[in-house]
C-alpha cells in the first residue's frame, strides 16, 4: 500500500537547487510505493506463468470461460460449489500487530455439488496453504496484505459473515477465482454435539491412529463418541511436519461419513435444517437457507474422490508452510470445474 506523507510549506528563501531535490525524492518515494503495490498485485500471476513456462493463459474476469495452452475451457455452470470451513475458534493470531480473533479455519473444503449426476466432490485445501491474507482493522477497513497460512484469513472478521466474506474472497483468489456459490461456517466444537445428535458416526480406522484415541486400531470399525469425534477430526502432532495431512485424510473421511449419518437421521425427506438447526445455530454461519441446506439430501459423497491441493510442505520457522503447485493446481481446477469447448 502505497504511504501518504505530509509535507511542511518551505521556505520561500529555498533554492532552486534543494526544491529540485526534494522533488526527486518525492518522485522516487511515490513511484516506489506504486511499484510495490503493482508488485504485490502481480505476484501470484508471475509465479503462474513461470510455471506454465510462458504459455499464454487469458481468463475473463468472472473465470466463466479460460484459455490454456490454445485451448478453451468454459466453467461447468451446473455446479454449486459451497465453501465449507471448520473453525477453532481457541486460536488466536497477531500479524503486522494487529490481532485476530475470531479464530482459524483448521479445516476447509469446496464441497462441489454436481446437479446433473446428482453427486458431491470435495477439493480439500490444506490449512498452512501460503497465500495473500488481507488484513483489516478493528472498524472492518483494509489495512494491508501479507503472506501468511491461509487458516488465518479467518481471523481478521467477526467470526461471522465478515470472517466468512474474507475466507471465500481469499480462497477463490487461490483458487484462479473460482466461483463459490454459498459458504457453511462450523465451529469445531460443535462436532461432538453433531456426533451425538445421529447416534454416533461409524467409521473404518484406515491406519493405526492409537495416538489420537487407543479405540482407533487400524481395520477396526468404530460407532465414535462426541469426544473421540472431535479427537479425530482436531489432533495433529505440531512436532511432526506434515501431520496436518493425515488430518485432512480424517476430516475428509468423518465429514462424508456424517453427512451419510445425517441422512438417515433426517429421513428421505432430507430436512436437515428443520432436525438439527435449534441445536447448531450457535456454532454454524451460512449464507445457505433452509431449502438449499435440505438439498444436500440429494448429492452423493464419495470420499474415495476427494482431490487434494498440489504442493509441498516444508517446515517454517514457526509452523509448517504449504505451497501450491500452480502449473498442477491449475489442470485441477480445469479437469474438476471446467468443459473443454469444442
Amino acid at each position: 500500500m502505497k504511504n501518504e506523507k505530509k509535507h511542511k510549506h518551505q521556505s520561500p528563501a529555498m533554492s532552486i537547487s534543494s526544491m529540485i531535490l526534494v522533488g526527486c525524492v518525492v518522485v522516487i518515494i511515490g513511484g516506489l510505493g506504486i511499484l510495490a503495490g503493482k508488485l504485490l498485485l502481480e505476484h501470484r500471476q508471475e509465479v503462474a506463468e513461470a510455471k506454465v513456462q510462458e504459455e499464454q493463459v487469458t481468463q475473463s474476469s468472472n473465470a466463466q470461460t479460460v484459455t490454456y495452452h490454445g485451448q478453451t475451457y468454459e466453467y461447468n455452470r451446473e455446479l454449486t460449489n459451497i465453501l465449507f470451513m471448520g473453525v477453532d475458534k481457541k486460536e488466536e493470531v497477531t500479524l503486522q500487530d494487529t490481532p485476530g480473533t475470531a479464530g482459524q479455519a483448521d479445516c476447509i473444503m469446496i464441497l462441489s455439488l454436481d446437479e446433473k449426476t446428482q453427486t458431491g466432490k470435495v477439493l480439500q485445501i490444506s490449512r498452512d496453504t501460503m497465500t495473500d491474507v488481507d488484513i483489516y482493522d478493528v472498524n472492518g477497513n483494509f489495512y494491508t496484505s501479507v503472506e501468511a497460512q491461509i487458516a488465518t484469513q479467518y481471523a481478521y472478521g467477526n467470526g461471522e459473515k465478515s470472517s466468512c466474506w474474507a475466507m471465500e474472497k481469499t480462497v477463490s483468489e487461490l483458487l484462479y477465482e473460482l466461483p463459490i456459490d454459498a459458504y457453511i461456517s462450523l465451529n469445531i466444537d460443535s462436532i461432538s454435539t453433531l456426533n451425538d445428535a445421529v447416534g454416533g458416526v461409524t467409521l473404518t480406522i484406515p491406519e493405526d491412529y492409537t495416538e489420537v484415541d487407543p479405540a482407533f486400531v487400524q481395520g477396526t470399525v468404530v460407532t465414535m463418541t462426541g469426544e473421540q469425534a472431535e479427537r479425530y477430526v482436531r489432533y495433529r502432532d505440531t512436532n511432526v511436519t506434515g501431520s496436518n495431512n493425515g488430518r485432512m485424510q480424517r476430516q475428509v473421511q468423518y465429514i462424508t461419513a456424517l453427512v451419510q449419518a445425517l441422512k438417515s437421521t433426517a429421513g428421505a425427506e432430507g430436512s436437515y435444517y428443520e432436525r438439527f438447526s435449534s441445536f447448531l445455530k450457535p456454532y454454524m454461519v451460512t449464507d445457505m437457507n433452509a431449502q438449499q441446506i435440505d438439498s444436500f439430501a440429494n448429492y452423493d459423497f464419495k470420499s474415495e474422490e476427494t482431490q487434494y491441493l498440489p504442493g509441498e510442505v516444508r517446515k517454517g520457522a514457526e509452523h509448517d508452510e504449504f505451497y501450491v503447485d500452480e502449473e498442477n493446481l491449475y489442470d485441477l481446477l480445469l479437469k474438476t470445474f471446467y468443459k473443454r469447448k469444442n
